[in-house]
């Protein structure tokens, strides 16, 4: 990665949120690969039984956990249904409704209510709430509310047979970016980088969706495939804070923190290197797939998306004149071990 053309050369400091929204359009732009990209052969049988959901879209973050395949869109797997999804998740992370994830899990992955009765879908009215709210982002970022995402052909919440809508709360549309705050995320807890900066990589500041979202590789963790795991999870969902930071009470003002920072630093937050990333899908995308029943790894960290350890960002030093350049990724301290 190179500094973007049109801050090359400048002699202004970056604010701390363009990098975050750098991020976060470099990852949106990767998302054309893993459209085209052809779904594996899934070892789940199609029997029209309940089985638990896997799809990480939805796994541990609707209120129902087993599904039942064929849905309407004729995919009999959750593997085809995690390639018919995927392109739909940086909507969901945005958070523009509510009700999103809601209504796409529940449309793609329905309720099973039964191994002898039809399953359940989302209601009109979770519907209308989701395209209410999310039409006018995805119009912006170039997508069309999909064609079959017909509300009107879904039951009403008054006939108790299909999943009823949340309630909408209102949320910034793009929350003020923090440089450092505490990590309180429950799998990030005693890990070396006490701290780390919001919103994330894919414009997630939720810190409860956020752990509800981690809560599912909980097991892969426990099951020891990388000591290097846990922490690149915790990296990937909330970036380190880059040490060498003053603490201030007004730490959650860019404006004034950036003031603060260590000359040396250029940009306020570290993610795991492509490196790291690579490492850990050596060692932990076979038992991913074992555990999830022949599910790909998942998007969010396919590697590409991170920058490499030799990656350099440029920069004007405003002092002398002179370029100056900084890594903004890390790797894992050696006290990890290698496995």
């Amino acid at each position: 990665m190179v500094w973007p053309p049109f801050l090359k050369g400048s002699s202004a400091q970056p604010h701390h949120s363009t990098w975050c929204l750098l991020l976060a359009l470099f990852c949106w732009s990767s998302l054309h690969v893993l459209v085209t990209a052809r779904a594996r052969r899934s070892r789940i049988v199609r029997t029209g039984r309940c089985e638990l959901i896997q799809v990480p879209m939805c796994k541990n973050q609707v209120s129902y956990n087993t599904t039942k395949l064929p849905n309407k869109f004729g995919h009999s797997t959750q593997a085809q249904v995690y390639w018919a999804m995927q392109r739909w998740w940086p909507y969901i992370d945005a958070g523009c409704s509510d009700n999103l994830r809601t209504f796409l899990c529940a449309l793609y992955l329905p309720q099973c209510v039964g191994e002898d009765s039809e399953p359940q879908y989302p209601c009109l009215e979770t519907c209308r709430k989701a395209r209410t709210r999310c039409k006018r982002l995805m119009r912006r970022q170039g997508t069309k509310w999909h064609k079959h995402f017909k509300c009107k052909r879904l039951m009403p919440r008054t006939s108790n047979r299909c999943i009823k809508p949340r309630r909408e709360t209102k949320k910034a549309q793009n929350r003020e970016y923090v440089l450092c705050e505490v990590n309180r995320l429950s799998m990030c807890q005693n890990i070396p980088f006490s701290q780390g900066s919001l919103p994330n990589m894919y414009l997630q500041s939720d810190l409860q969706e956020i752990d509800r979202e981690m809560s599912q590789y909980q097991e892969l963790v426990a099951s020891g495939c990388s000591k290097k795991l846990r922490l690149f999870l915790c990296g990937v969902f909330m970036p380190f804070c880059v040490q060498g930071r003053q603490h201030r009470k007004d730490q959650g003002n860019p404006s004034v923190a950036s003031s603060y920072l260590a000359p040396q630093l250029d940009v306020p937050f570290m993610v795991p290197c492509r490196e790291w990333c690579q490492e850990v899908y050596d060692q932990c995308s076979g038992e991913y797939e074992q555990r999830t029943h022949g599910l790909p790894w998942p998007g969010k960290f396919h590697c590409h998306r991170f920058p490499s350890y030799t990656d350099q960002y440029e920069q004007r030093n405003m002092n002398n004149g002179e370029e100056n350049s900084t890594i903004p990724c890390t790797m894992p301290p050696l006290d990890l071990g290698d496995n």
